[in-house]
């Protein structure tokens, strides 16, 4: 069973046009297989967009631009500042990986997302960032239903 909701703000416009930086302890890379592996203290950075991990597998393109990333840590946490709403989205789950072509992220197995006061809670968490859109559901083991808190806007 699943559940998608669209949040009010999108990603800066301008972050998916950034560089993408990675900074870890030690890198493994292997341009044969087109990948390259980050361990220890992994940061990830694309204009407001951040990955904290332990550990960080990277796909590459022919052109070594990153296709996908896999990020693994207790947790791993990710962070992004919105348009027009001072909240930033943040995340947390044990495993975490980011689509680059459909600019998505899906947090996996203990996943948590956040805006402000509103919260969701998942085995399974989908954000798009380039529509705000989120989809929460059951992953294939299915230990946990979607939990969600919205809270009421203050009185004016």
């Amino acid at each position: 069973m699943g559940l998608w909701i669209t949040c009010p703000a999108f990603a800066l416009d301008e972050d998916q046009d950034q560089p993408i930086y990675i900074e870890a302890d030690a890198a493994e890379l292997d341009d044969k297989q087109s990948i390259s592996l980050y361990l220890g203290n992994v940061e990830v950075e694309q204009g407001s967009m951040r990955i904290f991990a332990d550990e960080v597998l990277v796909h590459h393109r022919a052109n070594r631009q990153p296709q996908k990333i896999i990020a693994i840590g207790k947790p791993v946490r990710y962070r992004q500042a919105l348009d027009d709403d001072p909240n930033d989205v943040k995340g947390r789950a044990l495993r975490m990986e980011y689509e680059a072509d459909r600019d998505e992220i899906t947090l996996i197995d203990e996943a948590e997302l956040t805006q402000g006061e509103d919260r969701f809670a998942s085995d399974r968490i989908v954000y798009n960032r380039i529509t705000a859109r989120v989809t929460a559901g059951s992953s294939a083991q299915g230990r946990e239903r979607v939990r969600i808190r919205i809270d009421r806007p203050e009185a004016q």
